[in-house]
């Protein structure tokens, strides 16, 4: 029964579907716009045409056939048609800005570029008659987004000043003109308007900030933006979020000392509890400027002692000035016994025991590895390791620190031992990477090569750059130097060598090194060698020796992977230890130059302003 109910209807659903396909082709095909359209499509320029004139005298037809029947007159040249045809348009559609402005362009087309001009700026005064502001604004808005998608870019812009004007407001239309000015790859406009945003819009200063990290890409661009803030800080002296762009400028170009002289300013004119010097201190202890670090937070601990971020800015001070003390060359042993000192204050002082136990591990790591006095670093951790925590970050680095001071006191074991208790307490954390990245070196230090890449091979791998990057330094210096030496001599006369100078055995080392390069002379770890050797002599305060194997380096290796790394530090050493600005800056310049990629580009040109006195006055 349902099978012939089914067999019957059959018949009538393709009926229905022939009637619906029928009805809507019939639709189709009564719609003149679509009729005409499709002529355009199919290359029938003058029944598309003769269509559009007949649709072109209906008011209800000119929004949907104008932007096609305009452009078919363009590309026809019939421009005496066209100009008829706008005339008729903007007689039937009054204020209508959109067909307006295709007038000027018919007049561009036809190559009257000023009779355009002249026909765009009668528009716009046309515009500014208005009497009521908000109308005439937004008028104003329209009309430059319609100029500036027709490509009357220069008018358009010309707009948005002449509404500006009108009302006396220079920061009216800012976004709209900046958006203008970045197409149009006018940086310094662009931030110009930004500015301007930013001074009746405080509070979308992370806006701001935003689009210029997405905008301002090219290395001098930051110095764009610079200039222009200190112009706009002058005649704004009284708006502070200027000060605060500067200061995240300056933090942009890595140039922390001077960051930290506007966040000082900043900070007394707001009195916000040091909120910006602690920016600048955090940005700069991150990127490894640690005297700018001190000084930041040295200012918090000393002018802010009621900010909540005292016992934080106790902490870094601390910290910042431990790395400060641990490169400056060679050795300042009263300045490591001061640090310990103000080390043990801050342990007694601290409110938690993870702090405490945090200030305990500093002291044995300066014991050891600055004072070498390695009993009594084996003995501060042990005490501190008797605490009954648990697992927590603490012990584990403890754990990690004692190993390192057992290798040092060349207990080689015990170190495995703990490295591995470490790596089975947080495995598959950054803290068991890092316990594993150490077990590696202890291999490569051990000539066990093979193992220690093994270890490195699932480092590569690990969530934390830093750590796979220095897993795949150590990777590639052992195959660099494995891949044609089946005995592996040179490789573990090198891994000697680290060892020595992890051990504080720098003269042994040196002496080590010496031998190396003039039994393996022309090996591929040579320059390895000489960037060690200019390293440990700079430790050991030997400065102008230091520049001898870097200056090798860059006569013999300047092709290879160190070549940079070797003008980065003769810059260093010139600049920090020797004080020679000169030359160090045209080492600077010389990096800048031939290592246009390297890591150290952002530093170096930052350095070379400093030494030629750029932020002298800021």
């Amino acid at each position: 029964m349902w099978k012939l109910l089914i067999s019957l209807k059959k018949p009538l659903v393709i009926l229905l579907i022939l009637f619906a396909t029928f009805s809507n082709v019939k639709a189709q095909s009564s719609d003149p716009v679509k009729i005409a359209e499709e002529y355009l499509s199919q290359g029938d320029v003058d029944k598309a045409r003769s269509e559009f004139e007949k649709l072109a005298k209906s008011r209800e037809y000119i929004p949907r056939i104008h932007e096609s029947y305009f452009k078919l007159l363009l590309a026809e040249k019939e421009f005496g048609a066209a100009e008829k045809y706008l005339k008729s348009v903007l007689r039937q559609m009054k204020g209508n800005f959109r067909y307006a402005i295709d007038m000027g362009v018919l007049y561009r087309t036809m190559g009257e570029d000023d009779k355009a001009d002249k026909y765009i700026d009668e528009l716009t005064d046309e515009i500014m008659e208005d009497s009521d502001p908000s109308i005439k604004m937004n008028n104003i808005r329209i009309l430059a987004q319609l100029l500036f998608e027709k490509n009357f870019r220069d008018k358009a812009i010309d707009a948005y000043k002449k509404g500006r004007s009108s009302v006396k407001s220079n920061d009216l239309f800012a976004l709209d003109l900046a958006s203008v000015y970045r197409v149009l790859n006018e940086k310094e406009n662009m931030v110009t308007e930004y500015l301007n945003f930013s001074k009746s819009n405080p509070r979308n200063i992370g806006f701001i900030k935003n689009s210029f990290q997405r905008y301002l890409i090219e290395p001098t661009d930051m110095d764009t933006l610079e200039i222009v803030l200190y112009d706009f800080i002058q005649k704004e002296a009284g708006n502070p979020v200027f000060n605060e762009l500067l200061v995240w400028t300056h933090l942009q170009q890595k140039n922390f000392s001077a960051a930290l002289r506007q966040a000082r300013a900043l900070d007394r004119r707001l009195a916000n509890n040091a909120q910006n010097i602690l920016e600048v201190g955090m940005v700069s202890f991150e990127n490894k400027d640690f005297k700018t670090a001190t000084q930041a937070f040295g200012f918090i601990t000393s002018d802010f002692r009621e900010s909540p971020n005292i016992r934080l800015a106790e902490r870094y001070s601390l910290l910042a000035e431990e790395e400060v003390v641990k490169t400056t060359y060679p050795v300042d042993t009263a300045a490591v016994r001061k640090l310990i000192e103000k080390y043990k204050t801050y342990q007694e002082n601290s409110r938690d025991i993870y702090s405490a136990m945090e200030a305990q591990r500093r002291i044995a790591l300066l014991q050891a590895f600055q004072l070498n006095e390695i009993v009594q670093a084996i003995s501060t951790l042990q005490n501190l390791l008797e605490n009954p925590v648990g697992k927590h970050r603490v012990v584990a680095e403890a754990k990690m620190d004692l190993a390192d001071i057992y290798l040092l006191d060349e207990q080689p074991w015990e170190s495995i031992l703990l490295y591995g208790q470490v790596e089975r307490m947080f495995k598959d954390e950054p803290l068991g990477y890092t316990a594993k990245l150490k077990s590696a070196k202890l291999s490569y230090f051990k000539g066990e090569f093979d193992l220690a890449q093994s270890h490195l091979d699932i480092l590569k791998l690990a969530t934390s750059r830093e750590i796979a990057n220095d897993a795949l330094d150590l990777s590639i210096l052992i195959k660099n130097n494995t891949v044609f030496d089946t005995t592996n001599l040179v490789m573990q006369e090198y891994a000697n060598i680290e060892l020595m100078i992890f051990q504080n055995q720098k003269q042994e080392a040196l002496v080590a090194m010496d031998s190396m390069l003039t039994k393996h002379n022309g090996h591929s770890i040579c320059d390895e060698v000489l960037y060690l050797k200019a390293q440990t002599l700079r430790e050991l305060g030997r400065f102008e020796l230091a520049l001898e194997p870097l200056q090798q380096i860059g006569e013999l290796y300047d092709y290879d992977i160190l070549a940079d790394d070797a003008l980065y530090l003769s810059g260093i050493i010139l600049q920090e230890d020797l004080d020679r600005e000169e030359e160090a800056m045209n080492i600077y310049s010389n990096l800048l130059t031939k290592f246009k990629g390297s890591i150290y580009v952002a530093e170096a040109r930052n350095r070379f302003r400093e030494l030629r006195g750029d932020f002298n006055n800021q």
